[in-house]
């Protein structure tokens, strides 16, 4: 009797070792499955440093990344076209047009994808003026002439200043001791920006020694150009970005940072979000043989920039000066061979009607081809407490990378942000997220 219960015992034992093992194992090897909602700037850069830190932990075979995406692109708005939807023309950009050098996400990505820089090409005869509706202000190339120069050096230190406070973000050490964040307002906190957050551009930079007509009208033309509201209106951390986004574009679009195209399906997670309220910046492409503008725009030559203040329409808020406001910002480009033609790009608050192209160049017969965009392209960016951004994490295993927009909106910040939120994600999952970031050739390990 004892034999067999000995016997019995025995196979009982083995049994459960051999299921104990096998559960061990799935536990092991269970596939966790992640879903990222839209393949632009965040969500592709998103994927791209998960696959790299999960590489680096070994556990790459682990996890199941899925991107999906409701367009058939990757870049989200970093777009492009072909004027006449033709190859043979260089593209423009209609969305996330530049990256400058302290972008230091995009320029490992563009150095370790090896892709190169379109450099633009200008005409001699080129002029780019500040417009304020109804005349020439200054020439862009010599704004020295017409405002302070004791302001424009006050302007590149507090800009160098707050970029330098930036980059902390990318120092290891910094890192390692500060992140990665839950909050944006940790993120705030972190790099010292409080001030610069809690104050309008125009307020933040007269009360640091600029004066009143450089920021009205040459600082509010760049923060309209770049983000489609006025310097008053914007943030003054916003309002620095605008002046330190002199930058490039990538040969054959921006939207190649971010990985090759594809198409997938798109689901929708919106209600767990807190709803923040975008600009809507129309983008108005077109081609034209004029070689001057109309006489709306005193008729002034052909190629032009032009970027416009909106100063004198805040000093007369009922507009009986008749100012030619429908255009934040005009750019010709070099002639198009064979059309002897060129390409104009306009960025604008409200769609533009064949009328009011006829009205720039003066003819409809000196119109070729035009397309139209329509984006809501950034958030509005008023001085605010830091309290009340969308969370970063709104919900047990929800991350929601465009929480950072608000506060910085730039091609790089979407992957800053990003790559902040996998190492949450890292945390969250059990994995030793320090031992990655220490692998991560994505920092930098001297002071900036």
């Amino acid at each position: 009797m004892n034999k067999w219960k000995w016997i019995v015992g025995t196979i009982i034992a083995v049994v459960l070792l051999i299921f104990a093992f096998i559960v061990g194992f799935k536990l092991g090897h269970r596939i966790r499955h992640i879903a990222i909602i839209g393949a632009g700037a965040a969500g592709s850069s998103a994927a791209f440093f998960l696959h790299k830190q999960l590489l680096t932990l070994g556990d790459r075979d682990k996890v199941e990344i899925t991107v999906y995406e409701k367009e058939s692109k990757v870049g989200g708005r970093a777009a492009l076209i072909h004027p006449y939807n033709d190859s043979k023309y260089d593209p423009a950009e209609i969305g996330a047009s530049i990256y400058a050098s302290v972008n230091l996400h995009l320029v490992r990505a563009i150095e370790q994808f090896g892709l190169n820089p379109a450099y633009r090409i200008i005409d001699d005869n080129h002029v780019s003026y500040l417009y304020n509706g109804k005349t020439i202000l200054v020439d862009m190339d010599n704004v020295s002439s017409r405002y302070n120069l004791l302001s424009l050096t006050r302007l590149n230190m507090l800009t160098e200043t707050s970029v330098h406070h930036f980059l902390r973000l990318y120092q290891r050490n910094f890192q390692l001791l500060n992140g990665p964040f839950r909050t944006v307002a940790a993120y705030v906190k972190a790099i010292d920006l409080k001030p610069q957050l809690n104050e309008s551009g125009f307020r933040f930079l007269v009360n640091n020694g600029v004066d009143e007509m450089t920021v009205n009208e040459f600082v509010d033309s760049l923060t309209q150009g770049t983000y489609g509201q006025q310097v008053t209106q914007l943030h003054a951390v916003m309002t620095i970005i605008a002046m330190a986004g002199r930058g490039q574009s990538i040969k054959g679009g921006n939207y190649r940072i971010f990985g090759n195209h594809f198409k997938s399906l798109f689901s929708d997670v919106r209600d767990k979000i807190t709803k923040v309220d975008y600009v809507q910046q129309h983008v108005t492409l077109f081609t034209t043989n004029a070689t001057h503008l109309g006489s709306s725009y005193m008729k002034m030559n052909i190629p032009i920039s032009l970027l416009v203040t909106r100063y004198r329409e805040r000093q007369n808020s009922t507009n009986n000066l008749n100012l030619n406001l429908d255009v934040e910002s005009m750019h010709f480009s070099t002639l198009l061979y064979p059309r002897n033609e060129r390409l104009v790009k306009l960025f604008s608050p409200n769609y533009l009607d064949d009328s009011k192209l006829v009205e720039i160049v003066g003819s409809r017969a000196n119109i070729g081809w035009i397309y139209r965009k329509m984006w809501y392209a950034y958030p509005r960016a008023p001085p605010r407490n830091d309290t009340i951004f969308p969370p970063i994490n709104p919900d047990k295993g929800l991350y929601y990378v465009n929480a950072f927009e608000s506060f910085i909106s730039t091609m790089e910040t979407q992957c800053v942000a990003a790559h902040n939120i996998i190492r949450l994600f890292l945390i969250d999952f059990g994995y030793d997220e320090k031992v990655a970031t220490l692998a991560d050739d994505y920092w930098i390990d001297t002071a900036i």
